[in-house]
């Protein structure tokens, strides 16, 4: 596959807001969580998490209610409160639609024998659920998720499977996808709804797209 003159082996794909157009289904679960706490509460968590994609629901629940409660989370409500979020989204996750174009592409590289990663911060089980259920995971060698940060789900797949940089393109949509690429060297490309998305504010300069049926028209942003 060429992208911007340069041909890949390996293509890393973050997975809501990439491949499944997922994001605001997480936006919903958070806000209704934080229901009981009132709506400014549920204004500061919803705008952090929309700036935060990538951060794993474990760290943000620790940090709203840390920052925002004056509370401290123990195991045991930590994980009632990720039990109560995994039951409000994984349905809708599976029934969400794609970003335009995403199976398209898997297609394509499959067809070129071009090996295919995903690197979420969704829990793993949970993530491979998904994967299954949209009949997703005959495309991808590995389906990774946050038992690891992204980088470090990033440079074992560098190790595992020797790639060099050169041959690895990641295309994500928040800060920690761009830094998980930045960091072990890979190109990287955003998939982003507009020039309004978070990442794009905050590094300008990053080559990005709308979707996957631009990729494969060779339109990039950037």
């Amino acid at each position: 596959m060429k992208l911007r003159g340069k041909s890949y082996r390996a293509v890393i794909f973050d997975f809501d807001g990439v491949l499944a157009d997922s994001v605001e289904v997480k936006t919903k679960a958070f806000e209704a969580v934080f229901e009981e706490w009132g709506k400014e509460i549920q204004q500061q968590v919803v705008t952090h998490h929309r700036h935060h994609g990538g951060m794993t629901r474990t760290e943000k629940f620790l940090f709203y209610y840390r920052h925002y409660l004056n509370l401290e989370l123990d195991r045991e409500g930590l994980a009632s409160l990720c039990e109560r979020f995994s039951a409000l989204v994984v349905e809708k996750v599976i029934a969400s639609p794609e970003i335009v174009g995403a199976e398209d592409f898997l297609k394509s590289c499959r067809d070129q024998d071009i090996i295919c990663y995903v690197d979420s911060a969704t829990p793993d089980d949970e993530l491979k659920r998904i994967v299954k259920a949209r009949n997703w995971e005959p495309y991808f060698r590995e389906i990774l998720g946050s038992g690891k940060s992204k980088q470090a789900n990033l440079e074992w797949i560098l190790e595992t499977y020797g790639y060099n940089t050169a041959d690895c393109l990641f295309f994500g949509d928040a800060s920690s996808d761009y830094g998980a690429a930045v960091g072990c060297g890979v190109d990287f490309i955003g998939i982003l709804p507009d020039k309004e998305a978070p990442l794009l504010k905050k590094y300008p300069h990053i080559h990005w797209a709308n979707d996957f049926k631009q990729i494969m028209e060779g339109k990039l942003y950037g």
